[in-house]
């Protein structure tokens, strides 16, 4: 009679020590592949973050604009002498949906998130400056245009070509304020932009509200005559 029950087999079913050391091998070989894409997209997704907020602090300028004659919002460059807040503080009620008064949880949250780019890992430091180009007198400007007076800007309706003139930068990490001074560049300074914050490029927002991933010397190059942050020469 046969046996109702099959009789398990005696050999043992598993991996010998060679087949597990390859397994592991293979998991290593796949994790090293894999593991600098996941890098690149993680850099690539903080990228397009950061360009995304400079774009929500470009549209928040033009609203700020709109209810103020058309007046670009000051830095801390030259609002105290005007008796107006910087650029950061004055557009709180777009951008955080609150009136600035004084420190709180409201102002921390929008300058650790909208006003911290994701790549930056400083704290208390601004991520984004504003070209003070539009706040310079036409003394200033005339330093460089090589007259007594040059052209001032402190309007949009003043920036001949609003879609090509830079407004907001990325701060690199040795700059304290909330402003890039890029006029001094004519003169040998060096710039306050984080050239490399997201690889080769570095993220800027424009007069019109747009905002582009760039390379820095496509935005300045005087040896070029390239030069997207002096409105009188955008293009």
């Amino acid at each position: 009679m046969r046996d109702r029950w099959p009789v398990p087999s005696s050999r043992r079913v598993g991996f010998t020590l060679v087949e597990l050391l390859v397994v592991i091998a293979i998991i290593g070989l796949l994790m090293g592949l894999l593991l600098p894409a996941l890098g690149s997209a993680r850099a690539s997704g903080r990228s397009a973050v950061c360009l995304s907020q400079i774009k929500q602090i470009g549209s928040a300028t033009l609203m700020y604009a709109q209810e103020h004659d058309d007046q670009l919002p000051r830095s801390s460059h030259s609002a105290l002498a005007h008796r107006a807040m910087p650029w950061g503080y004055a557009l709180c009620p777009y951008l955080g949906g609150f009136e600035y008064s004084a420190p709180g949880p409201a102002w921390d949250d929008l300058f650790n998130g909208l006003y911290r780019c994701p790549q930056d890992t400083r704290r208390e430091q601004w991520s984004y400056g504003k070209s003070v180009w539009f706040e310079l007198t036409a003394g200033e400007t005339g330093e460089i245009t090589g007259s007594p007076t040059g052209p001032v800007y402190p309007t949009i309706v003043t920036v001949p070509l609003p879609s090509g003139t830079i407004l907001f930068g990325e701060l690199a990490s040795g700059s304290m304020g909330d402003h890039i001074m890029a006029h001094f560049w004519y003169f040998g300074g060096a710039p306050e932009v984080d050239t490399a914050r997201h690889g080769s490029t570095s993220n800027y927002g424009f007069v019109d509200g747009h905002a582009e991933s760039m390379p820095f010397a496509a935005t300045f190059n005087l040896d070029q005559g390239v030069d997207l942050w002096n409105p009188g020469t955008a293009r």
